[in-house]
């Protein structure tokens, strides 16, 4: 039996539709035990961590829309227009890096102003 070798950018695209459906089942799935996430918000370590902190966040959120994936044989870089209800729609940039097959790091990128706005108001 041969197993599917995906690349980082197909890894990355499941993962990102997999947490525009509030799966978490299927993100935990792409992520290495050790996986390192930073984003304007949080920086945290290891796949618990990361499941708990993203897991909140995608609450918000009501679609993803993917404007660009590409990458290379160790990783990848993906636009997306994330819809949230309280926030609107955040552009958001992901840098993922793949090894064996799991992320190992994911640094997001988005502009925080509106998130901002309403935590602070």
């Amino acid at each position: 039996m041969m197993t599917e070798v995906r690349t980082p950018v197909e890894i990355a695209v499941a993962f990102i539709e997999a947490f525009a459906r509030r799966d978490m089942v299927a993100v935990a799935a792409h992520l290495a035990e050790n996986v390192v996430f930073e984003s304007p918000r949080v920086t945290v370590r290891g796949a618990e961590s990361f499941l708990q902190a993203v897991g909140q966040f995608a609450q918000a959120v009501t679609g993803v829309r993917i404007v660009s994936a590409l990458g290379d044989d160790r990783e990848a870089m993906i636009m997306y227009d994330m819809e949230t209800g309280p926030f609107g729609t955040l552009r958001s940039v992901d840098r993922i890096v793949v090894q064996d097959g799991k992320i190992i790091s994911d640094i997001l990128v988005f502009d925080t102003y509106e998130v901002r706005k309403a935590t602070e108001g």
